[in-house]
């Protein structure tokens, strides 16, 4: 009896404690709530996680803009997109990885009291948003838009890429219209600008310029509309201003490029040949910042085959450093697209070869080089915008294409918007068989079906030679 009185004394007890303090349940290792900054950063690393990384299943811009040759698993670089499902990878880690995050942080935010550093907040998310699918229509050509990131519905449908296009200017314009002066998020979240409003607008208005350059072929007259918006409205013009993500020396906040050629012990690319073969004639100062030489010379690896590590250089020094900055738009880009501003009569303060020398300058300042490099550089008849040869799309299209070696994505793009330089297609295909897109998710074949089929139809065909609605130049 003496046993069970005890238990029922001890039971007493515990039902006359009845204030329990509820923290004591609470893993604070695995947060209930989550605030608007973290998830603002998480989503701004993963963006920038995926446009410079050179893994061959997540990124294959770098290969495809022809400026790394591979290795020995060469299936990227000749076009296999089914067999490593690249579109998937692209496609995943915008949507759930980065739209995800920053729609959670605007629900936040959206509840929070209405002042101007929450208006810049959500202005900069939004930013990032439009980023994001300027990104993923640029990659695709139709995707879900209105119906995207509703956990609600699986199945969404896609929407038309020149519609979504309109759609993201107007709120570019809405997100620009509430960037502020004062706080944004803070200088420890903000891993692009530290919480400078003043970077970040310029950043905004230089994607208005980026997509209104892009549409130039296809719809002049909005085209232009918006370019001169942007033009008058402050840009990404010195590279202390240029957008992405500022990488630290130390893991896990290390550039994903440290990652692959670096901590991974691998050495899967080498330099291609494309580029190579391009900025040895025209004693590009560059090369030694983007290669190192090989028996005192620069040699690029033949692009869609197999190349020994032994007889290609290999990539520099300065491409590993473990902080080397994530830019996804530099000074350089932005007076390039000036420069064809410029030549399609758009209303400009300069004209197009200063615009051009600028945008050279930019770039091989970035990569650590002198104003005298420059200034060499620029001398040369086949580089000087007056002397140099072909049209004046082609002379823009190769010095911009050079600049971008980097940004593999907008490298690819100027390819595809100009058709310059001239790539290599490799063994056993011709130019036409070079990617104009990425195909659609395998995912979305087996799970959406419909829509998938019905987007494949509207765009004319889900293959990766179809042209997206803007490549019209």
């Amino acid at each position: 009896m003496k046993k069970y009185f005890v238990k029922i004394i001890c039971f007493f007890v515990i039902l006359s404690s009845c204030d329990v303090n509820e923290n004591l349940n609470i893993d604070k290792k695995r947060p209930t709530k989550v605030e608007a900054e973290g998830l603002f950063t998480h989503g701004v690393a993963e963006l920038s996680e995926l446009m410079n990384s050179t893994h061959g299943y997540v990124n294959a811009f770098r290969l495809y803009a022809q400026y790394f040759a591979e290795v020995q698993y060469i299936d990227v670089g000749r076009y296999n997109q089914v067999n490593n499902n690249l579109g998937g990878a692209i496609w995943t880690r915008i949507y759930r990885n980065v739209l995800k995050n920053l729609a959670g942080a605007k629900e936040i935010l959206n509840e929070m009291p209405s002042n101007q550093e929450t208006k810049n907040k959500i202005a900069v998310l939004n930013f990032l948003e439009i980023y994001s699918y300027s990104i993923l229509v640029d990659t695709f050509g139709d995707v879900p838009y209105t119906e995207a990131i509703d956990h609600t519905n699986p199945t969404p449908k896609y929407d038309d890429g020149e519609t979504v296009y309109k759609k993201l200017f107007t709120r570019l314009n809405e997100a620009i219209a509430n960037m502020g002066t004062g706080k944004g998020f803070s200088e420890i979240q903000d891993i692009v600008y530290k919480g400078d409003m003043v970077k970040w607008k310029k950043a905004a208005n230089s994607l208005k310029l980026r997509m209104a350059m892009r549409i130039a072929g296809a719809n002049p007259d909005l085209s232009k509309k918006y370019a001169e918006e942007a033009i008058s409205s402050g840009l990404i013009l010195q590279n202390s201003d240029n957008f992405g993500v500022e990488y630290l020396t130390t893991a896990p906040n290390t550039n994903p490029l440290w990652e692959s050629l670096v901590q991974s012990g691998r050495r899967d690319f080498v330099a291609a040949n494309t580029i190579v073969d391009i900025m040895n004639p025209i004693k590009d100062p560059r090369l030694s910042s983007y290669f190192k030489e090989l028996d005192g010379k620069f040699v690029g690896g033949i692009y869609g085959s197999a190349n020994s590590v032994d007889a290609a250089s290999d990539l520099s020094d300065l491409m590993k450093k473990p902080d080397l900055p994530g830019y996804m738009i530099t000074a350089a880009e932005v007076n390039f697209l000036l420069a064809e501003a410029s030549e399609r009569g758009y209303k400009v303060s300069s004209t197009t070869e200063s615009y051009y020398n600028e945008g050279i300058t930019a770039s091989i300042l970035e990569w650590g080089k002198t104003v005298d490099d420059v200034a060499a550089y620029l001398s040369q008849p086949s580089v000087a915008y007056t002397t140099a040869q072909g049209t004046w799309k082609q002379k823009i299209a190769m010095q911009k294409w050079i600049a971008l070696f980097n940004n593999g994505f907008e490298g690819w793009t100027t390819w595809r918007i100009f058709d310059y330089p001239v790539l290599n297609p490799p063994s056993g295909m011709t130019l036409k068989d070079i990617p104009t897109r990425f195909l659609y998710p395998q995912t979305e074949l087996q799970l959406n079906g419909t829509n998938h089929a019905s987007a494949a139809s509207a765009i004319g065909g889900d293959e990766k030679t179809t042209k997206l609605f803007w490549d019209k130049n």
